[in-house]
Order: structure tokens, then C-alpha cells, then sequence
């Protein structure tokens, strides 16, 4: 029974260390940008180097190796998997349809920026041009993370709409943008200045400082 349990407990901190890397971005939407660090100092990090320990004095108590061989393969493993990479994927496939209501309803003229209260001046460097800032509705508050808002460029008949996805200091951003007539965006739009744009598929692109 005390091998099977440690077994258990094991896999069970391994995946829960993946699950919380892969579906970081969500939880920090759920409860907060500013409250899972400390799930993961206070809980998860402390679980897991106890379980490691823990694994090896029962290695050499009964010579069991497997426990130990997740542990150290998990931590591997959380070193090289792209999670960054991987929670941008999903958020994007998750909140994908939402988003491109919130476009549509901008488009139509549903949802605008309130000029009266975002006065076009900067506080930080490069930040959004405040006057194309749009509030959004709390049905909508999970496709632009970090903010509730979103930033838009408006050329000719159609607007872009920039969803945050990451803020950043000293003006670092990242953010999916999606344009109707499928234009790419180009640095300067929305008020400001990017360097990584790569497009993700027709009308979508995704942008980066």
C-alpha cells in the first residue's frame, strides 16, 4: 500500500504541475494574475519538492526507483515543453469565437470608444492611443486578458481590433488582432509600436513588443 501511495502521489504531482502550466493563462482569468503565483510558492512548488524528496529517502528504503524517475522526468520536461507557447494556442482557440463577436458588435457600432472619458495622451511609453480604447461588456471581460478593454484602428470601412494577451513592462505587449478585410496590422497602429507580427489564419493576426 505505502509503494502504491507514494506511486500515486507522484503521477498526481506531476499532473498537476503540467495542468496548471498548461492551463495557466485561464486560472490567472478565474482568480487572478496576482493570486496564482502564490498557489504556485505556497502550494504546488513546496508539494512537489517535498514529493521529490520524499521519493528518493524511499528509494533507498526500498528500492523503488520509479516515484523518483517522474519526479525528475517532470521536471525535464517542464523545462523544455513551450507552456507559453501552448497557452497562447489554446487561449486563442478558446476565446476565438467570443472575440470575433466583440469585433462584429465594433464594426456594427454596437460597441465604441467613449471619447470623453479617453483623452488621446499617454501615461507609460507605448500605450495604447487612449482614445481608441473600448470598454468591454462583462460577458466579453476574458478576451483581452490584464485589461478590460480592448484597443481598435479604424482605416477606411473597417476597424482592427487589438485583444490583449499579455502586458509587459516598459511597453512590452503581446495580443491577437483581428482585421475584417484580412490587412495585416503594421507598427504604429492602435498608438503603438510592435515588432513580431505572424499571422495565425485568415483575419487573425498575432502581434508582439
Amino acid at each position: 500500500m505505502k509503494r502504491h501511495l507514494t506511486l500515486i502521489l507522484s503521477l498526481c504531482s506531476s499532473l498537476l504541475v503540467f495542468l496548471l502550466s498548461l492551463f495557466q493563462w485561464d486560472l490567472d482569468d478565474r482568480i487572478g494574475k496576482y493570486v496564482s503565483p502564490y498557489i504556485w510558492l505556497f502550494f504546488v512548488i513546496p508539494f512537489f519538492l517535498l514529493l521529490t524528496l520524499w521519493t528518493g529517502i524511499y528509494l533507498f528504503s526500498s528500492r523503488k526507483w520509479l516515484p523518483l524517475v517522474i519526479q525528475v522526468i517532470t521536471v525535464v520536461l517542464w523545462f523544455f515543453i513551450p507552456f507559453e507557447q501552448l497557452n497562447l494556442d489554446i487561449n486563442f482557440k478558446l476565446h476565438q469565437q467570443k472575440r470575433e463577436e466583440v469585433a462584429a458588435k465594433i464594426q456594427k457600432g454596437v460597441l465604441k470608444p467613449d471619447e470623453a472619458n479617453y483623452p488621446s495622451f499617454h501615461f507609460l511609453p507605448n500605450e495604447p492611443d487612449l482614445s481608441s480604447l473600448i470598454d468591454l461588456p462583462k460577458e466579453y471581460v476574458s478576451v483581452s486578458r490584464g485589461r478590460d478593454d480592448v484597443a481598435v484602428e479604424t482605416k477606411g470601412k473597417a476597424t482592427s481590433v487589438l485583444f490583449f494577451t499579455n502586458l509587459g513592462i516598459l511597453g512590452h505587449f503581446s495580443g491577437f488582432v483581428y482585421d475584417p478585410n484580412n490587412r495585416k496590422p503594421s507598427s504604429g497602429d492602435f498608438g503603438l509600436k510592435f515588432e513580431e507580427i505572424k499571422k495565425l489564419q485568415r483575419n487573425w493576426y498575432y502581434i508582439s513588443y
